[in-house]
């Protein structure tokens, strides 16, 4: 996790040397629970998932893209790949857009009914 003090140093590269981490709290607070892209309408849910190494470490990115729009629906990162990360992973986009149909690797999957 990254603190705000972190986060206020960060924003240095930006020219922005001016922002304390008071200020990144107050944006958090005043920004944080807005929905910066508007859901469009959900068509069906594209998953993959691939290997990815961070340090010495080696995680899985799991990835759901909107076919229509081509737009990212969700992004999840875990250090296993079995089917309670897949179930979970599926879960919070049902919860988040409904039930829809999933395609992965080019096969049609059925219908998503996570309860």
């Amino acid at each position: 996790m990254v603190s705000l003090r972190s986060t206020s140093k960060a924003l240095v590269v930006f020219r922005d040397d001016k922002r304390s981490h008071v200020s990144v709290w107050n944006w958090i607070q005043r920004f944080g629970s807005c929905q910066i892209y508007k859901r469009k309408r959900v068509t069906a849910f594209i998953i993959d998932e691939t290997i990815i190494q961070i340090g010495s470490q080696h995680f899985w990115l799991w990835i759901c893209i909107e076919p229509i729009n081509s737009s990212v629906l969700g992004i999840y990162i875990s250090e296993e790949r079995n089917m309670l990360v897949a179930e979970k992973f599926i879960r919070s986009l049902v919860t988040k857009y409904g039930k829809h149909t999933v395609y992965t690797d080019g096969v049609v999957r059925g219908s998503v009914s996570c309860n």
